[in-house]
């Protein structure tokens, strides 16, 4: 396997092209996470019901503590194991259709659903850097967030290039290592950056969430290469292709025909032999006039 290069970074530009991803197919978006979201409601609606219950029969009977339901920890414990998997799932999804937008290809709610095939390599690279992760957090905490930014593109490396795990995790390292303490920065800012909807209420999430995944997409276009990857700068220069052939215009023809010249050959005087144009009635040096 070949060493991936240091990679150029310009996250600043890469924030700011994200955006301008999502802001053009921004209703694709939308509607992907509300997919999301409400799927990820469904197992929370009879737990919230049994928590409501509990609550209703301690106010009814508060001489009595409440007791919990046979199926609370079974409950409890079915969420969490369909959270661990849900969310690889979907976010394979979510970075398969950043990368479909990338390379311009349409793209559709129901790409969400198209990560099927990678999953179980998605699973096992979110695994693992959450053990790495958790074994940073160790070291005082920071070494935490330096392996986030350092295994920050395994999981779109498995879902563009569909390398292994272990593969996944190396060549990431090897192209931030490089820039480590700016590749934290930058992994540390993205989550923020999907995370600020959730403020308003966790409606402003529909528009912060995929943030993660377009950013992210244009942050590996630029150090891993995309193949038909486009530009969603609204001002980005455009280049002629290299080697394309000039057109120049066609002068006009002239209004007046000019007057033919009389061919410059060389001449000889016979008066004292100095070199002339044939074209001269006279000498250069003498003055002898020349006969035509």
């Amino acid at each position: 396997m070949q060493e991936q290069p240091v990679a150029n970074v310009r996250w600043g530009e890469w924030i700011g092209e994200g955006w301008q991803m999502f802001a053009d197919k921004w209703q694709v978006w939308v509607l992907q996470i509300l997919v999301v979201g409400g799927i990820f409601l469904i197992p929370f609606v009879p737990f919230v019901l049994m928590m409501l219950s509990i609550q209703a029969q301690a106010v009814t009977t508060p001489d009595q503590p409440p007791e919990l339901p046979a199926l609370f920890f079974p409950m409890v414990f079915g969420i969490v194991v369909f959270s661990l998997l849900a969310g690889p799932f979907f976010a394979a999804g979510l970075y398969k259709t950043a990368f479909k937008q990338l390379r311009g290809e349409p793209i559709s709610v129901g790409d969400v659903f198209s990560g099927g095939d990678i999953f179980p390599q998605v699973l096992g690279a979110i695994i693992a850097t959450a053990f790495f992760t958790m074994l940073g957090a160790l070291f005082c905490i920071l070494p935490a967030y330096v392996v986030s930014g350092l295994l920050f593109f395994a999981v779109p490396l498995i879902v563009e290039r569909r390398v292994g795990i272990g593969e996944a995790l190396s060549m990431s390292f090897n192209a931030t290592k490089g820039h480590w303490f700016i590749f934290t920065l930058f992994a540390l800012v993205v989550q923020i950056l999907a995370g600020l909807g959730s403020i308003a209420c966790y409606v402003g999430i529909l528009a912060t969430l995929p943030l993660q995944f377009t950013i992210t997409a244009i942050a590996y276009r630029d150090i891993f290469g995309v193949a038909g990857a486009r530009s969603f700068l609204n001002n980005q220069p455009q280049y002629p292709t290299n080697y394309a052939p000039q057109a120049f215009p066609t002068p006009p023809p002239p209004l007046f025909d000019s007057p033919a010249q009389p061919e410059a050959t060389a001449s000889i005087c016979p008066n004292c032999g100095t070199q002339i144009v044939r074209a001269a009635r006279f000498c250069s040096k003498c003055g002898n006039p020349i006969g035509v």
